[in-house]
């Protein structure tokens, strides 16, 4: 989208209608509308995001730091936690 063209549009627009004033911003995204065809331009590529993963099955996750075990509020014990490893 060229702002150029949109700017151009715009203003033609704001002729059209007699030089409202204040009328600057819906002018300008009417424009926008019509030059870019209605359409938002694309901020990444599909394959930007190829490489997320979903893990499949119950929704459960495992992690290595966070011991498993009874998953209790807690149930960790002394040294388990990152920042007792300093």
């Amino acid at each position: 989208m060229n702002n150029d063209e949109i700017r151009r549009r715009a203003y033609e627009k704001w002729e059209a209608e007699g030089r409202p004033e204040g009328e600057h911003e819906r002018h300008w995204t009417e424009a926008e509308k019509e030059v870019g065809g209605g359409q938002l331009p694309q901020t990444s590529s599909p394959a930007h995001h190829s490489g997320v993963n979903v893990p499949e099955g119950n929704g459960q996750t495992t992690s290595d730091a966070v011991p498993s075990g009874s998953g209790q509020p807690g149930s960790f014990k002394p040294g388990e936690l990152a920042s007792e490893n300093k």
